[in-house]
This record gives C-alpha cells, structure tokens and sequence, in this order.
C-alpha cells in the first residue's frame, strides 16, 4: 500500500476511535514511512495526552524521540533542541506505569545511559538484572540493549533468546548440503545492510578483496539502498557476484539466495539496525553463520554458528551460546590493511592543546559507564595538563558529564567534544591522542582498531562478555596484551602509571608504528585464508538441530 494512503486509511480509522493507542500507533508509524517525522511525533504526543494511562504509548513516543536523537545528534550538540531530554521524561511515565516490564526498563536504561544520567541508568539495570535472575517471568530484551546494560552473559543469552523467539519466525529443518565436486570453491553469500560506507564494510572489505577464488566463489546479497558512494563501488568489483535485495520481502531475498545454490550464508547484521534475520528463516543455505555484526550469540535457531576467537569466546564460555562457536586462531575482528593512515592534524586544528596529555575514548556515550569516567576524572585532577577528548554529540549527556567533571574541580575546558567528521579525517586526528580508554560492559571495538591502527595504544579491561572482551583481543593481536587490565582496580592503577611515566606511552607508539604491517590485527590477506579455512570446516561439520 503507498504510504500516503495508508496514513489516510488509518487517520480516519483513528478519527472513529481515539483512544485506540495500538491504531494511533500505527498511523504513527504510516507518518513517519511517508516521511512526516514531525507528525509521527506530533500523534504519539496527543496518543499519550488522550490515554495517559498507557504504557505503549509512552514508550513509542519515547523510542521515535531517541529515534530522531540517535539520527542526527550532532547539529543538537550546537544548539539545536534535544529530543533526548523529551524521550527521557516519555520513558518515566511508561516506568510510572510498567516499572517492571523489561521491553521498558531496558530502553529506559539505554537512555539514561546516552544521557550519561548514571544513577538513574545504573538503578534501571539492576532492576531489570534482578527481574531476569528471578526467571520468575518472561524476559525479552532488544539485543544490543542486552549486550550494552547487561554483563552476565547467562542473563544476555536468556534475554537474547526469548527476543528472538518473540520477535523472529521459526526456522525450517535444515536444508541438506549441495554436493560438490572435491577441489571446487566453496560458494559463500555475505548478507548485509552495510554495503556501503559504514564501520562494517571499512572493517571488511579488504576480506572481500583478499578471498582466493579458487577457494571462495563469493556472494554479495545486499539489503540496503545503493548510496552510489565509493564503499558501494569498490565492494561491488570485490565480490564474485552481487545481488540486491532490498526491494524484496523476506521470502523474495530468501529465494533469490537459494537459487544460488550456496554451502554457507554468512550473516554480516545479527541484531544490529538494519538485520534481516527473517531472510535466513527459510534456510535458504544448508549451513547459516553469523560474523561481526553483533557481539554474541544470535540464540536464533536459523544460525548454526557464531565466529569468535579464543578471547571473546573463552574456552567453556560456549555455554551461553545458543549456537555453535567456531574460533579464529587470531582476533575475530577483520581490519583492512589498505584503509587510510592520513597524517595527523595539529592539536590545536581539532580543539585540543597543542601539549599536555591527551587521553581519548570514542565511543558512543551510551558506553560511558560512570565506573570508568569516574576514573578519567581522578586522572585528570591529578595531572593538571591531561585532557579527556570524547565523542558524545548529545546535549543532556555532555550537560551531565561536565556537571560530575565540575563536583571533582576539574575545569570545563579539560574536557573536549569531537564533532562528527568522516573516515579519513576521523583517522587522521585520532593521531592526536595519546592514549585510548575502554569501557565496559560493552567496550571498544571499531573504535579500538581504528586507534591502534593510527598508532595509539590502547588501554582495555577484560570484560565478562563477548562485547566486553573484543578490546583484550584487539591489543592482543598487536602484542600489547599488557594494556589489558584484569580488574577495575588494575585499570586505575594502570592509567595512573601511564599518566605519571608518560617515555611508556612513547614506547607504545613506537611499537605500533614500527610493526604496524607485521601484527596479525592488520594482516588482511592472512586474516583471509584463516577464514577461508574456517568456512571450510564449518561446510564440512554437522551441527545439531537445536542446542
């Protein structure tokens, strides 16, 4: 149905029964498809004001606020309005009336955690935590909302699980493997929405460009919008064959794979914005995996095995993986030997002070856990010429981590905001930083990479989970598993010494701009035939129906 006559068709539906909030939902949802976002919102407020007593009405005002806050966050950074502020009062008034319904709480917490509002982020995951422990009732919870507040991995596979069970159809029986002559290339599909420029394909294009044809014959199955940019261009003379799916229904895409008569499938999205789990329902390939999209189990029975290494994956940690783990003898994460290594601007080009310590973290600010500032800020009060250099475009939160920075008497000026600048560029100034902070639960990962690769060390913290331990393996592959601190407590300790003896920094640097070719992170075309080797076993196991 076109999208302006489904708005009609459902404003006059909703005309006859105002307080329909499910209806005035969904007329919602029409606004925004046909492109009027402001209406969306315009309805879901009056929906809200006309049944205040409803829950699903909050929460959907509130999720399209952070909808359009997470879009363009950054022109609000210069003085724009903030629909966080807005989403974050939504989301009280679905607590006030759902406080111990998870599909609330947990967007609740991811909030506040973009916020940088810490308490009441921190007292919305133990709740949630202590629902999920209870195993009293159902406990769905959206993926990456899992990974990101939750770091219990037995409580991440449970919410993952029953997301997945009530959101993803059910898969049909294995489809039996094609029989192939012994020495012909495996046909391997890569199923994606990130084709073009996004983290993903800036990871994984040299993989593409470094598979041996006469072991992979390769497979793009596209599912977004050709942005016609030069990621999409050079992906498509990477691959083998090219398919885009993204005018076709799940059942389409997934026949359209099928008739291409694959052994394995790999799914490049999980859970992530964008995935189509549904395509792999079906089963279009007798063998289904899934790689670097999403960090941990899919707990979907449509996936057979999930790529790992020995870091993320510990041994005996495959217990809270719904699927089978297969393991690359170096970091899981590809990275492209030939991206950019632009030179560095000056400090001062990128709002920094040209001398002084400069200690960075770029990640989203939803991962800024009060923990790890916390530790940042001692830092910066004991070294009077240190500054924190961050990536956070959001008003509220750079509003409350000035205030927490401003209770310890660190100066405003001592922290600085990045603005959103393109790959090259983001690379080049990354240079300017002298050391890179993780965080946990859900600690770097591009972000990691890309500092290493720029010649910045890069101090981590071995989480308890799959998304918490991907910045262990990334030091790790670069002989610097040093920097991997085995407890908060260690973390302090290690950021102070490297703050005080700043020759070690200097010695950090020299090691990745010395060896930079040689470490097995940035080894593209070795990374390739790992995988190609790890595709081989996968074709050839036998993986149990359900697990």
């Amino acid at each position: 149905m076109d999208a302006d006559v489904a708005v009609r068709a459902l404003a006059e539906a909703a005309a006859l029964e105002p307080g329909n909030v499910l209806l005035r939902i969904r007329l919602a949802h029409a606004r925004k498809v046909a492109g009027d976002v402001n209406g969306a919102v315009a309805e879901l407020a009056s929906t809200a004001k006309t049944v205040p007593s409803s829950p699903d009405a909050w929460l959907a005002l509130a999720g399209l606020l952070m909808e359009i806050e997470l879009a363009t966050p950054s022109g609000r950074a210069r003085g724009g309005t903030s629909p966080l502020a807005h989403a974050l009062v939504a989301f009280e008034q679905a607590l006030a009336l759902a406080p111990d319904v998870p599909a609330v709480l947990a967007p609740a917490a991811m909030a506040h955690a973009y916020a940088c509002a810490w308490t009441r982020a921190e007292a919305l995951v133990a709740r949630l935590a202590a629902i999920g422990r209870a195993q009293s009732g159902p406990f769905p919870v959206s993926p990456v909302m899992a990974a990101a507040l939750l770091d219990d991995p037995a409580l991440q596979e449970r919410a993952i699980r029953e997301y997945a069970a009530g959101t993803l159809p059910p898969p049909r029986p294995r489809a039996p493997a094609v029989i192939r002559a012994r020495g012909t290339a495996l046909r391997v599909g890569y199923l994606s929405a990130d084709f073009h420029e996004h983290a993903t394909a800036y990871l994984a294009a040299g993989l593409f460009e470094h598979h041996d044809p006469a072991r992979v014959a390769s497979f793009a199955y596209a599912i977004d919008r050709d942005d016609g940019g030069p990621m999409r261009a050079r992906l498509r003379r990477a691959f083998g064959h090219w398919r885009d799916l993204a005018g076709l229904d799940d059942a389409a895409a997934a026949a359209t794979i099928a008739a291409d008569g694959l052994d394995i499938l790999v799914d490049l999205k999980g859970h992530t914005q964008g995935g189509r789990l549904g395509i792999l329902a079906s089963r279009p390939a007798p063998v289904q995996i899934h790689y670097l999209g999403f960090p941990g189990t899919l707990a979907y029975g449509a996936v057979d095995a999930l790529v790992a290494d020995a870091i993320v994956v510990p041994p005996g940690d495959q217990r809270h993986c719904a699927e089978a783990v297969l393991r690359l003898p170096r970091c899981y994460q590809v990275n492209d030997r030939g991206r950019p290594r632009p030179p560095a601007p000056s400090r001062a080009s990128v709002g920094l002070p040209e001398r002084g310590l400069v200690l960075a973290s770029f990640n989203q600010g939803y991962k800024l856990t009060r923990a790890y500032v916390e530790i940042w800020f001692d830092t910066l009060a004991r070294h009077d010429d240190a500054v924190l250099w961050l990536s956070v475009p959001h008003v509220p939160a750079r509003a409350n981590l000035r205030a927490a920075a401003a209770a310890r008497g660190i100066a405003p000026e001592r922290m600085v905001f990045a603005d959103y600048a393109k790959q090259v560029q983001h690379l080049a100034r990354l240079a300017c930083a002298d050391l890179a902070l993780d965080v946990l639960p859900y600690g770097s990962h591009t972000t990691g990479s890309d500092a290493l690769w720029c010649g910045v060390p890069l101090l981590t913290h071995t989480g308890s989970t799959f998304a918490g331990r991907v910045g262990t393996s990334l030091v790790d592959a670069v002989g610097l598993r040093e920097l991997a601190a085995a407890s908060l407590q260690e973390y302090r300790a290690m950021l102070e010494s490297l703050a005080s003896r700043r020759e070690r920094l200097a010695h950090y640097r020299n090691h990745l701009e010395r060896g930079r070719l040689d470490f097995p992170l940035f080894d593209t075309a070795g990374f390739a035939r790992d995988f190609e080797r790890l595709l081989e076993d996968a074709a050839n196991r036998r993986f149990a129906e359900s697990r």
